[in-house]
């Protein structure tokens, strides 16, 4: 089965593209949702965040405050490394369970930190996916879009972004690449013809085994 990494920078439009694929029939695996998932109330992996980061990062209720949460990761790499590491396994075997159940032509795993810090793909990724997808804007847009969509400052919009791969490191690795920097028929467009492309390397997957 052929599967396509989809990545980009937060704000990218990631979500917009993931949402088009799954109207064509596309089966989409949705790492953010996984990691939302793992951490609902009375997950047993609640309490290994609460004994690194302590009560602030909990609701009064004792729901996990996913806001508080990234403030305190987004502004600080050691702990943002600690997060990443401590998550990125449990998301991985949720993937891996996902794709097996999959019967889509092709599947799509939107990953938003496919790409790390260090322009690299980490192995257990690159075991799951044969191409790569970009979903690329520029930098004005994305900062706009978290202070709008999230209600945060430029400063904690620009932490986040910083805290990322940049775009150069993106495109670099990029096989395919959309560019949400046009209107919402564009992009569609741009995953219409993407979809037919992908349907053909598919079939032909398909006749090679």
């Amino acid at each position: 089965m052929l599967t396509i990494g989809l990545t980009g920078g937060i704000a990218s439009g990631k979500s917009q593209v993931s949402r088009y694929f799954m109207d064509l029939g596309i089966d989409v695996i949705d790492s953010d949702k996984i990691g939302r998932d793992l951490f609902k109330p009375h997950s047993p992996h609640l309490e290994k965040l609460r004994n690194k980061f302590s009560d602030s990062i909990f609701l009064t209720n004792g729901d996990l405050d996913r806001k508080a949460l990234g403030e305190i990761v987004f502004a600080d790499k050691n702990h943002l490394k600690w997060l990443n590491e401590f998550t990125h396994p449990l998301i991985h075997e949720q993937m891996r369970e996902l794709l097996l159940e999959s019967k889509s032509t092709y599947v799509v795993l939107d990953i938003p930190l496919l790409i790390d810090k260090n322009g690299q793909i980490p192995d257990y990724l690159s075991q799951l996916i044969d191409r790569v997808l970009v979903v690329n804007t520029n930098r004005a847009t994305q900062i706009e879009r978290i202070i709008k969509r999230d209600k945060l400052s430029k400063n904690q919009a620009l932490n986040i972004i910083n805290s990322q791969s940049s775009a150069e490191q993106r495109l670099l690795l990029a096989n395919d690449v959309i560019d949400n920097s046009g209107t919402l028929d564009d992009l569609r467009n741009q995953v219409n013809t993407l979809h037919n492309q992908y349907l053909k390397l598919s079939e032909f997957a398909g006749n090679a085994n």
